[in-house]
C-alpha cells in the first residue's frame, strides 16, 4: 500500500462506509463522453467493492448532468437545485467532470454553497487553473518556468484584431501553439506552422469566445506529474512520460485514440532520475500556488535533444517548463493519474476510495 493512501484508516473506513457517493458525470462540455466514460469507470469500481475484500461498500449513486444542463437522478432529469434536494445529504461528490462548468469551478461553487462535499479541489483554485494565462502567470510568480507567449481576451480581440494579431504574431519560433485559454482535453489547441496558421487559429479561438494564448513552442519530452494531497504537501506519484505518435501532438485524438494513440509510459524511461524528482519538486510549487487541494495532474515539457532512434539527452540542469494544471483528471482506461497511481502500486478502485477520502477528511465543504 502507498504511503499516501489514507482511505484504510479505521476512522476514515468508518466513516466511508456510512458516506454516500454521487458519482457526477457528463456535462454540457466538448468533454462529455470522456466525463461519461470517467464516470462509469468509477462508478464501475466503486459498486465492485462489494464482491471484494475492501470491506468498505458504501451506497454508490450515478448522476448525470445532461447537455441541457439538468440533472437526471434516478433517471428523471431535474434542474440542479432539486437533483441536490433528492441527493442524500450527506454524500460526497466524486467529480468525474472534464472542462466547462465541471472543471472551471461552477460546479463546485454551486455544491460549496449547497454545502456539500465533493472531490477535488475547491472553486477558486478550479477556475485558476482551467484559465492557462492565469495559470501560467501564478506559477510564474513562484518560480516555475513557462514558455515564451502573449495573450490577449476575446474583448480586445474583436475590438481591436489587427494590433492583438500582432502581439500574438511576435511570439518567437519558427513553430507556435495557439490555444484557447480556458478549453480542456486539448480543445482548441492548433499547432501553427506559420502566421498565417496562426490567424486562423486565432480568429477560430475568438469567435468561440476563447481567449487567445500563444506560446513558443518548446522541443522536448512531454510529461506529467500526478498529486494527491493539498498544496506543497501532496504525495507525488511517478512521473509519466507522453510520446505522441510520429508527426502528432498531443491533442485530443492522441490522448484518447484507442489504437495509434500517444505511447505514455510510467515509470518513465527517457528521465534520468534527478530529473523526474524535479519535474516533482515543480509540480508541489506549483500547486502550492495554486492553492490546490485534493489530487492534481500538473504536466510539463522537458527540453531535451532527440535522436533518429527515439533516444533523448538532457541538460543536466535543464528546467522543466509548465504546461498546464489539471484539477480534476480524466478516470478514463487512457487517463494518466491512474496509470501513475497503477505504478505506485495503487489499484483504480484504491484510487477512487482515496480521492473521496481526502474530500471526507477536508475542512471545505
Amino acid at each position: 500500500m502507498a504511503s499516501w493512501q489514507t482511505w484504510s484508516e479505521p476512522a476514515v473506513r468508518a466513516d466511508l462506509a456510512e458516506t454516500p457517493i454521487v458519482v457526477l458525470m457528463g456535462g454540457a462540455s466538448e468533454e462529455r463522453e470522456v466525463s461519461l466514460t470517467s464516470g462509469r469507470a468509477a462508478l464501475d469500481a466503486l459498486r465492485a467493492l462489494r464482491g471484494a475484500s475492501y470491506d468498505v461498500s458504501p451506497p454508490v449513486l450515478a448522476t448525470e448532468i445532461a447537455a441541457d444542463e439538468r440533472w437526471r437522478v434516478g433517471g428523471v432529469p431535474l434542474d440542479p437545485t432539486r437533483a441536490l434536494e433528492a441527493l442524500p445529504e450527506r454524500a460526497v461528490c466524486l467529480l468525474a467532470l472534464n472542462g466547462g462548468a465541471g472543471e472551471d469551478g461552477r460546479v463546485q461553487a454551486f455544491l460549496e454553497i449547497a454545502g456539500r462535499r465533493h472531490t477535488g479541489a475547491d472553486t477558486t483554485t478550479s477556475a485558476l487553473c482551467m484559465h492557462k494565462h492565469h495559470a501560467r502567470l501564478v506559477a510564474a510568480d513562484a518560480g516555475l518556468a513557462v514558455a515564451p507567449a502573449a495573450f490577449v481576451t476575446a474583448g480586445e480581440y474583436r475590438s481591436a484584431r489587427e494590433p492583438a494579431l500582432e502581439r500574438l504574431a511576435a511570439v518567437p519560433g519558427a513553430i507556435r501553439f495557439a490555444k484557447h485559454a480556458s478549453a480542456g482535453s486539448s480543445f482548441g489547441v492548433f499547432r501553427c506552422a506559420s502566421d498565417e496558421d496562426l490567424v486562423r487559429a486565432a480568429d477560430e479561438i475568438a469567435e468561440s469566445g476563447g481567449d487567445v494564448l500563444v506560446e513558443a513552442e518548446i522541443a522536448g519530452l512531454e510529461t506529467t506529474a500526478g498529486l494527491i494531497g493539498d498544496g506543497a504537501d501532496a504525495a507525488t506519484l511517478p512521473i509519466a512520460e507522453i510520446v505522441p505518435r510520429s508527426g502528432a501532438f498531443f491533442d485530443h485524438e492522441q490522448k484518447y485514440a484507442s489504437h495509434g494513440g500517444a505511447d505514455e509510459t510510467c515509470p518513465p524511461v527517457h528521465l534520468p532520475d534527478a530529473i523526474a524528482a524535479r519535474i516533482q519538486d515543480r509540480a508541489l510549487r506549483a500547486w502550492g500556488a495554486f492553492g490546490g487541494r485534493g489530487y492534481a495532474r500538473i504536466d510539463f515539457i522537458v527540453p531535451c535533444r532527440t535522436a533518429r532512434d527515439g533516444a533523448r539527452s538532457f541538460e543536466a540542469d535543464v528546467e522543466p517548463v509548465l504546461l498546464e494544471a489539471n484539477t480534476l483528471p480524466g478516470f478514463t482506461p487512457r487517463s494518466l493519474l491512474p496509470l501513475a497511481a497503477a505504478a505506485d502500486g495503487v489499484a483504480f478502485r484504491e484510487l477512487c476510495l482515496e480521492v473521496v477520502a481526502r474530500a471526507l477528511r477536508s475542512d471545505h465543504p
